[in-house]
């Protein structure tokens, strides 16, 4: 996931990590942002039954907002700053976005409520989607996608230094990512064991499927008709008509 050459290429375009003093100052940067999150789902938490929903739907609307401002800009950052295009990419739009979206992620373990589900039935659901998240992230590893570059949308700034992305896993689902994320922040929700966890959790299919949508449409610019068909063939999350192969390669540990 973290392999040497990945932390290098991504440490090329971020030369500030390589210093101690600025990878302390990044790492307090995007704490206080977390913090920021945090006070905010507290407060607005706290204000009524629906305080929850309100402000999950906010945040995943923030989300959304930053995730579709950050593709639409890719160009623009790199016109502008050139070699070190990403750079600033990455302290504007890339900080921002990954603690929104992981506050979101991790919001419904935050949520109280009323028991939903007999204990061992949430224990179950809860255990079986974290898993059903582990074993999904390993594939999208296994084909090829590193969390460090692809991940932090190095080539969203620097398509043409893209390394292609290709595994069995891509056949069921086209973001098979936000899927993984899915199934961890649904894992969370079912551990947590009430119906307004749950209900927060689904609330996060709103940036996962607008960041999807965005992929697509830049994809669709590279690849032109090749990626049309192949978002007209493949689900963008769920492969419900092939759920019980998707299973099958998920616990068969298939490359």
């Amino acid at each position: 996931m973290f392999d040497r050459e990945t932390i290098e290429i991504f440490l090329a375009k971020v030369p500030d990590l390589r210093n101690p003093w600025r990878a302390a100052l990044t790492v307090l940067y995007a704490l206080v942002l977390a913090v920021v999150c945090g006070a905010f789902f507290y407060f607005i938490d706290r204000l009524g039954t629906y305080g929850p929903l309100i402000s999950q739907a906010a945040m995943c609307l923030v989300v959304t907002a930053i995730s579709i401002i950050h593709f639409v800009l890719a160009s623009a950052y790199r016109e502008k700053y050139g070699a070190m295009a990403y750079r600033y990419f990455f302290y504007h739009l890339m900080i921002p976005y990954l603690v929104t979206w992981y506050a979101c992620f991790f919001h419904p373990l935050f949520v109280s409520g009323s028991q939903l589900l007999p204990l061992w039935l949430a224990v179950f659901l809860g255990l079986a989607f974290l898993i059903l998240f582990f074993l999904t992230s390993l594939q999208i590893e296994r084909a090829g996608f590193h969390s460090i570059t692809h991940g932090m949308d190095v080539y969203t700034i620097f398509p043409e230094e893209a390394t292609v992305v290709r595994g069995e896993i891509y056949g069921y689902v086209r973001h098979p990512l936000y899927l993984s994320l899915m199934c961890g922040t649904l894992a969370l929700a079912f551990l947590r064991n009430n119906g307004m966890a749950l209900l927060v959790a689904l609330l996060l299919l709103i940036p996962s499927l607008a960041a999807g949508y965005m992929e697509d449409r830049e994809l669709i610019e590279r690849s032109g008709q090749e990626h049309k068909e192949y978002v007209h063939n493949t689900p963008a999350l769920v492969p419900v008509r092939r759920l019980g192969g998707f299973l099958k390669l998920l616990f068969s540990f298939k490359e």
